[in-house]
């Protein structure tokens, strides 16, 4: 793989110390909920789904599903999501976002939206595609990426004699 030239490497390091500092404490604070990358991923297929099981939970953070049931349990004590158990099946528990899941959600829409729409005032038509163009790449790349780890972790079979 060619690597980063140290100019390019140090142009991103001062971007980043630029916009770091761009949105207030309070807007990081309420996008990040005080929440972990798994419990923000499941908020959004809350958002978008409005009830999931377990397993649909366990499938979308990729992990196994006595994980999940943790974080669900740490995000049923905050009040970001409630728990409910089937009344046919016990074992079938779904889970649906809560009262203050729903209004941190919905700002968190609310700050991406707004900043959003500022930044994409500013552009054009051709900078908006080629701003698509850059996501889609990015996207692309960083899936081929995750691809290629997935199948170096691979178990591999040792002979024993």
């Amino acid at each position: 793989m060619e690597q980063i030239s140290e100019g390019f490497e140090q142009q991103i390091y001062q971007y980043i110390d630029r916009i770091k500092d761009l949105l207030s404490p309070e807007i990081w604070q309420n996008i990040l909920l005080d929440c972990s990358k798994n419990e923000i991923l499941i908020l959004w297929l809350l958002y978008r789904q409005e009830e999931v099981n377990m397993t649909q939970i366990a499938d979308y953070i990729h992990v196994p599903l006595n994980t999940a049931t943790g974080v669900i349990a740490r995000m049923e004590k905050k009040e970001l999501v409630i728990r409910n158990r089937s009344a046919e099946d016990k074992r079938i528990v779904t889970i649906r976002m809560g009262t203050l899941g729903k209004k941190q959600m919905k700002a968190i829409a609310g700050e991406f939206l707004y900043y959003g729409q500022l930044v994409m005032q500013e552009f054009n038509a051709d900078e908006m595609q080629l701003l698509m163009k850059f996501f889609d790449t990015v996207t692309r790349v960083l899936s081929q990426e995750r691809k290629r780890e997935a199948e170096g972790k691979k178990i591999k079979k040792i002979t024993i004699e």
